[in-house]
């Protein structure tokens, strides 16, 4: 399916051309509303499964989920995660300001819908494609590639330049990865033709940058994750509601792998919350990230845990996020939301992606392995944080505001280069009518050619 967006501003109102962008991302803007509309046979079977669920949970006092059943029973699809939406909401917002003063509508293709028709509609209207950012390459314990690596041959399909932005790697943590250097050839040549077929790529960490640095003659900017410098339509300020500690909190159950990654901590972290709500008077907000952690919230409740939840457009988040003094979260974009907010946190890594992006900020200290979250670790490492809340603060600030400046600085060179390619293109198409027209004819021509090369200096 493609989205389309047509802008505000055309080309009658500026005098300039309109580019057409295609995104190609996790979380397309009209999917965010689709409803999951199983057989009522499949949903009744789901129903109870999911309410045998909820009655073994509530004897064992033990979370018991499936996922599939959840969504199926509750009509919901696996379309809500707020950090996949912001990504979509920040590349578009950061592409936009590039591109002026010329005006810019999108395209938007869901991952893995890169169909043949979509390929058509996308070469025909599209001057460049662009591979929004998140956890485009996904590599399994023995090296081999996940989903959307596996079928990147069919980016052979656009001809328009092809762009990546802010792509990052996932790699679990509770599974014995293997070495990048020792990945696979299969795996090596996809990567060499991702970094080929496109013109530049920004990604999101460092391990990202170092895939692209073994396996592809093409350099990369590290530029973060593009949620990092988003900006709200409404400023976020960080004024608290309440005079006392407020803390964030965030648990990864976006899947079947988080989820089973959270099942056996939950009864540590729901005993450490407690304590942090006793011992510090605060007030705990849940900020919710995705639909599936729904059930949990309805847990942590049933276990004696008092706090309110958020769970809104990724700005209502952010604005809650900046009311906060400290998260503790799972999930990546609870840590990137927190920064954004300026707020420091302490992440109960389930995957290598937020040891990555913990490093990235030079805040390592912020980021504990799932394997070593022990109730005598969390409450050291927590207390050793939130006392130290205020220079963490300066940190990051600092640090994202370097980032900020290379998402930018990529963001201005990718409008730039886009521009060139299509003024190339342009000239080449005109050059070929020349030869069929009047002397006066080939003069306005060129002096046309001339005006768009001057708009890009």
């Amino acid at each position: 399916m493609i989205d389309t967006d047509l802008p505000d501003t055309d080309q009658a109102e500026t005098g300039l051309d309109v580019i057409t962008i295609c995104l190609y991302v996790a979380i397309p803007e009209k999917e965010e509303a689709r409803r999951e509309n199983a057989p009522w046979s499949r949903r009744l079977k789901s129903v109870t499964k999911y309410s045998l669920d909820r009655v073994v949970t509530k004897l064992s006092r033990r979370l018991h989920l499936d996922p599939f059943h959840y969504e199926t029973a509750r009509q919901i699809h696996t379309n809500s995660n707020r950090g996949d939406i912001a990504i979509r909401m920040a590349i578009r917002q950061q592409l936009t300001k590039a591109f002026a003063p010329s005006p810019v509508r999108f395209l938007e293709v869901k991952w893995g819908e890169l169909t043949d028709f979509a390929a058509a509609e996308i070469n025909a209207c599209c001057d460049i494609f662009v591979i929004g950012g998140g956890g485009y390459m996904f590599l399994k314990a023995d090296g081999s590639v996940g989903h959307m690596l596996e079928k990147v041959e069919e980016l052979g399909k656009i001809r328009c330049p092809v762009f990546a932005y802010g792509i990052g790697l996932n790699r679990l943590m509770h599974e014995e990865v293997c070495d990048l250097e020792g990945l696979p050839p299969s795996v090596q040549q996809k990567i060499r033709y991702l970094g080929d077929k496109c013109e530049l790529i920004s990604v999101r960490d460092a391990e990202t940058a170092k895939l692209f640095a073994l396996y592809s003659d093409k350099s990369v900017a590290l530029t973060g994750d593009p949620v990092l410098s988003y900006r709200p339509e409404k400023t976020v300020l960080p004024v608290r509601d309440t005079a006392g500690l407020t803390i964030g909190v965030n648990l990864a159950a976006h899947g079947w792998r988080a989820l089973s990654i959270l099942k056996p901590l939950l009864p540590t972290i729901i005993t450490f919350l407690q304590e942090v709500q006793r011992s510090h008077g605060a007030e705990l907000v849940y900020l919710q990230h995705h639909g599936l952690e729904r059930p949990v919230i309805d847990f942590l409740h049933a276990r004696g845990l008092k706090f309110r939840t958020v769970f809104g457009t990724p700005d209502d988040l952010l604005e809650a996020y900046a009311k906060t003094d400290f998260v503790v979260c799972q999930m990546l974009h609870a840590c990137i939301f927190a920064a954004t907010a300026g707020k420091p946190f302490l992440n109960i890594a389930y995957d290598r992606k937020i040891t990555g992006f913990a490093e990235l900020l030079g805040m390592p200290e912020c980021c504990l392995p799932h394997s070593e979250a022990e109730l005598g670790v969390l409450r050291e490492r927590f207390a050793t944080l939130l006392e130290k809340r205020l220079s963490l603060g300066d940190r990051l600030e600092r640090r994202r505001s370097e980032l900020r400046l290379s998402q930018a600085w990529f963001a201005e060179r990718l409008a730039a280069h886009a521009q060139h390619l299509i003024w190339q293109d342009d000239f080449a198409a005109k050059k070929a009518e020349l030869s069929d027209l009047s002397g006066a004819e080939i003069g306005a021509i060129m002096q046309q050619i001339r005006d768009s090369g001057a708009r890009l200096h």
